[in-house]
């Protein structure tokens, strides 16, 4: 079994019969799960929250506004792989689509056989994604402690009259003896500061 299909619960929404069932078949006769299917785009939202799938079918000839809103609320409530099949192939659908959270756009020329290894790299691409994304944030908190952490050995500097490698190890002393992160104490420091600035 391929580490992809771990992720097996799927939700399908597609109002064009034929391919819901194709889907529907391919799935079966792999190892992923069908957790639920439904037709009308109202319901969307909804079973995505009910469901709560590890991965997102769409089948959508021309996928409208209101659909890629559903997508775009599901993306950010859920962080979910979504695939959507259509016949639209014009670049401002492309573009609205993945913008609103979807992993991979197919454009006709869907076979049986096609399916799962789309799912697969649309799963692929998602982690790669979320992993970017969790890499970017740190690198942004990262950042921010050190903005942090900095303005703190100023102060520690000017209450103190020390050079900047002192006040880094006091603040680094005063984190040990708390048992807290080094930005947990900077700002401790620059809070206790701002108060009686204040005063």
């Amino acid at each position: 079994m391929s580490n992809t299909t771990s992720l097996s619960r799927i939700l399908i929404f597609d109002d064009d019969t034929e391919r819901a069932n194709m889907l529907v078949q391919a799935l079966e006769a792999s190892e992923y799960t069908v957790a639920a299917h439904t037709a009308s785009v109202t319901d969307l939202l909804p079973r995505a929250e009910t469901v709560k799938p590890d991965v997102i079918l769409i089948g959508a000839d021309v996928p409208s506004q209101h659909m890629l809103t559903d997508v775009a609320t599901i993306s950010q409530k859920q962080s979910v792989p979504i695939v959507m099949f259509t016949r639209d192939n014009r670049s401002e659908s492309i573009h609205a689509a993945t913008q609103a959270g979807v992993s991979a756009y197919v454009v006709n020329g869907l076979s049986p056989e096609r399916i799962q290894p789309i799912i697969e790299a649309a799963i692929a691409r998602f982690r790669e994604f979320q992993a970017l994304a969790q890499e970017l944030e740190k690198t942004k908190t990262s950042l921010a402690e050190r903005k942090v952490i900095e303005r703190a050995k100023g102060v520690v500097m000017e209450q103190r009259g020390c050079t900047e490698a002192e006040a880094y190890r006091l603040l680094q002393k005063m984190a040990m003896d708390r048992k807290k992160r080094m930005a947990e104490v900077a700002q401790d420091v620059l809070s206790i500061t701002e108060v009686l600035k204040n005063r």
